[in-house]
């Protein structure tokens, strides 16, 4: 990581990142109608186009995003800062894609809409060292999801990879669940398990969280970032689990 940092912060300006962004895609992102962008290892634009400008509301005559923080935009979304960051940064310790869901305050009129956020690492051709991010914003258009995230009615958002490998898959679908204030009854009915199975994966839920109780696991939750994790596996046209209540 130091050695990243090193070449990320040897130059005062953004224009050697664009040696290492090929002409090709800036011509794709330039005259795409979704929001793209690029970032650097701390998290500073280096790159959006006219539809992320769009997208937050922002006019590029009167503010440039390159060479800024998320906290130092002028829209909404600087208040979750400290969340897109860390996107930043799981998305170059995975070396992988990630994607998140983000509901926040979009476009001119500004309302509440859930978007699709996947994040790329950046690499350097000749050296393959990570030396940012790359972003793409794109609308949820399954109309059952987005009435399921717009009935929270706040700005959030959702993950789709776990904050730790502490739980296994399944587990990570129960933990789902149960922060939707879902009986275990309920819990096996939606899951296709038995009532008893889902009983015994509380237990090593509850043990491998050091939790004794629900507010404490629910507090463990909140803590570790797991009331923000939304299993793949859920996001099916049918799935009912989708109480956005949170």
């Amino acid at each position: 990581m130091n050695s990243i940092k090193k070449i990320a912060s040897s130059s005062p300006d953004t224009k050697p990142f664009f040696s290492v962004l090929p002409a090709q895609l800036l011509m794709l992102w330039g005259s795409s109608q979704e929001p793209w962008g690029v970032k650097d290892i701390d998290s500073k634009y280096i790159y959006a186009n006219r539809a992320y400008y769009h997208l937050l509301k922002i006019d590029p005559r009167k503010f440039c995003i390159v060479g800024h923080l998320d906290d130092e935009l002028p829209s909404p979304i600087s208040e979750f800062a400290s969340h897109f960051q860390q996107h930043d940064r799981q998305t170059i310790e995975h070396q992988d894609r990630l994607c998140s869901i983000e509901i926040h305050p979009y476009e001119a009129d500004q309302l509440m809409r859930p978007y699709y956020f996947d994040k790329y690492p950046l690499y350097e051709e000749q050296t393959r060292l990570c030396i940012g991010t790359i972003f793409h914003a794109r609308k949820v258009e399954n109309l059952l999801l987005k009435k399921q995230l717009l009935s929270r009615a706040k700005p959030g958002y959702f993950l789709f990879y776990p904050p730790e490998n502490v739980f296994t898959e399944k587990e990570l679908e129960v933990i789902f669940c149960v922060l939707q204030n879902m009986s275990s009854k309920l819990i096996a009915l939606h899951l296709g398990l038995s009532h008893r199975t889902v009983e015994n994966k509380l237990q090593v839920i509850y043990r491998k969280a050091g939790a004794h109780s629900l507010s404490q696991f629910s507090e463990y939750c909140r803590h570790k970032g797991y009331d923000h994790y939304m299993p793949q596996k859920l996001l099916s046209p049918t799935s009912q689990l989708l109480d956005m209540s949170l």
